[in-house]
């Protein structure tokens, strides 16, 4: 069953303008909940620590405002404003917000 949150349908919008920030906080917004996938918001204040984790499956992580800089595995990266990248399942990864920044992560989960 999906189950979709969140989002407007049918019409136009930014996903940036879906999440606001909160002082001192990452917050989370789901829009799409999925057998196989999940979509959600986060929105990290400056200097917010995401610390490191693993997921079962791949995730792809878009940054739709601010900058971002993530560790996967031993490989280090800065992201801004409309980059991309694709974390591997498994391998342990962290991110900490440079300043105000919003990512979309989609999950890819493991159907057993």
């Amino acid at each position: 069953m999906t189950e979709m949150q969140h989002i407007p349908e049918q019409s136009p919008f930014n996903y940036a303008d879906l999440i606001d920030y909160r002082e001192g906080q990452i917050t989370s917004l789901a829009l799409l909940r999925s057998k196989g996938v999940n979509i959600t918001i986060l929105a990290f204040d400056d200097e917010q620590l995401l610390p490191t984790h693993q997921t079962p499956g791949p995730a792809l992580v878009q940054v739709v405002d601010g900058t971002a800089y993530f560790t996967i595995g031993n490989a280090e990266a800065d992201l801004s404003q409309g980059e991309a990248l694709m974390i591997p399942a498994g391998v342990p990864h962290s991110v900490i917000a440079r300043e105000r920044f919003k990512m979309l992560v989609t999950s890819i989960l493991p159907l057993d």
